[in-house]
């Protein structure tokens, strides 16, 4: 058998806990003799393993049919990364090279070790997904106490006993925000000030700010409204159109653009000129009452089908346990590897499938923006059809359009 021998030791590590390349070495050497060496000194297990030399020079050699089995002591000393793990084992597949953990009861030589690992690595992503919910729901907590969550606090802001406080700078973010105000521009402010846009775009939606009575509610509230109504996509001629985006042509696909002839506003397939489409040309106002004379009907039909679907609810306790049994039966010998991974992506796929259902719409929330529907300015009509709808498509009598049920 053909065998590399793979080591491995982070700076920190050597420093900290002796984790000494001889060490590994003298085992490994000892174990299989003939085995070739690959060592990467001072890099961590977490890198990625394109920033590994020694582990992609190993790698090349596996793509040219060098080995059948890589040891290496533990587990960790090939990697801690979950993502690159698979990165690595996906070329380790292709060539059909197993591995083993020297100290460890970890190895890829058979169906019950394989499938050990897969377990095992599962349930470490799992442990540290739910680390990072818990550390997320620590840092959320502590915001909404005024505590600091983590590092330093932002301009304005000081730690007192633990607490975010009014800082000795609140004046400078006072005249920022007013500044903002004042010329609607975060560049334009962060020329003012000398600082990078992106600063003063956080500065100006961080909480604290109104929290700590840096900033009082109206000058809040007020940035706020600004800052949305930025946020909304202009053209270059100033102009908002309220479906640029969502409307597409019925003959070739291709999503039109908008454009204003004698003040009135259309959306046209440009592929007309390219003499790729016969083209269409759509009135903007005849699209908008359409939509505002059918999309409660709409909306009211996506629910049903979603409360509809619902009825049929999948049993996912019983899929979870049909699924732990093909585990044990695998482990058992009982089905062959090909069956069990076919069944068990099958069965996930349901499980999956039943979480991503999507959500009614909130039939309140629209009517009550019909209701107010033409008192509202162009950029909030915009945001409103950009929020619900995902495409339009005029037809000979009307147009189709679908809606952004939420997941």
């Amino acid at each position: 058998m053909r065998v590399a021998l793979y080591a491995r030791v982070s700076t920190e590590e050597q420093a900290l806990h002796g984790l000494s390349i001889d060490a590994q070495l003298t085992a490994l050497k000892e174990a299989y003799p003939n085995g070739h060496e690959y060592v990467d000194l001072g890099i961590s297990a977490r890198k990625a393993i394109t920033k590994r030399p020694e582990l992609q020079r190993l790698l090349g050699d596996v793509e040219r049919g060098l080995y059948d089995l890589i040891v290496f002591t533990k587990l960790d000393r090939w990697t801690r990364n979950i993502r690159e793990y698979y990165k690595c084992e996906d070329i380790l597949e292709a060539h059909n090279v197993a591995w083993r953990a020297l100290h460890e009861d970890y190895e890829t030589q058979t169906a019950s070790g394989r499938l050990k690992v897969n377990i095992m690595l599962a349930v470490a992503q799992d442990e540290a997904d739910r680390t990072s919910e818990r550390i997320k729901a620590v840092f959320d907590r502590k915001r909404e106490k005024g505590l600091r969550a983590a590092g330093a606090v932002a301009l304005g802001l000081a730690i007192e006993d633990g607490r975010i406080v009014m800082g000795k700078d609140a004046q400078l973010v006072r005249d920022i925000f007013s500044t903002y105000i004042a010329t609607r521009s975060t560049n334009a402010t962060a020329k003012a000030f000398s600082k990078p846009p992106t600063t003063i775009k956080y500065m100006l939606t961080n909480e604290m700010y109104l929290k700590t009575g840096v900033i009082d509610f109206d000058t809040w509230r007020t940035v706020q409204t600004i800052h949305m109504e930025r946020e909304t996509r202009y053209m270059h001629t100033g102009r908002v159109y309220l479906f640029s985006g969502l409307m597409y042509c019925p003959m070739c696909g291709h999503r039109l653009t908008s454009t204003t002839a004698k003040g009135v506003i259309y959306y046209r397939c440009s592929n007309r000129y390219a003499g790729k489409c016969n083209g269409i040309y759509v009135r903007e106002a005849a699209a908008e009452e359409y939509l505002l004379s059918n999309l409660m009907t709409a909306v009211e039909g996506v629910n049903l089908t979603i409360r509809n679907k619902k009825k049929k609810k999948v049993d996912v306790s019983a899929l979870k346990r049909k699924r732990d049994k093909l585990t044990d039966l695998y482990i058992n010998d009982l089905i062959d590897k090909a069956k069990y991974e076919a069944e068990f992506r099958a069965v996930t796929a349901e499980i999956e499938q039943e979480s991503m259902e999507p959500q009614p719409i909130s039939e309140e929330q629209v009517m009550s923006v019909l209701e107010v529907y033409q008192n509202l300015s162009r950029n909030a009509k915009k945001a409103f059809w950009s929020n619900l709808l995902k495409s339009i498509t005029p037809t000979e009598d009307g147009y189709n359009f679908t809606l952004n049920s939420t997941n």
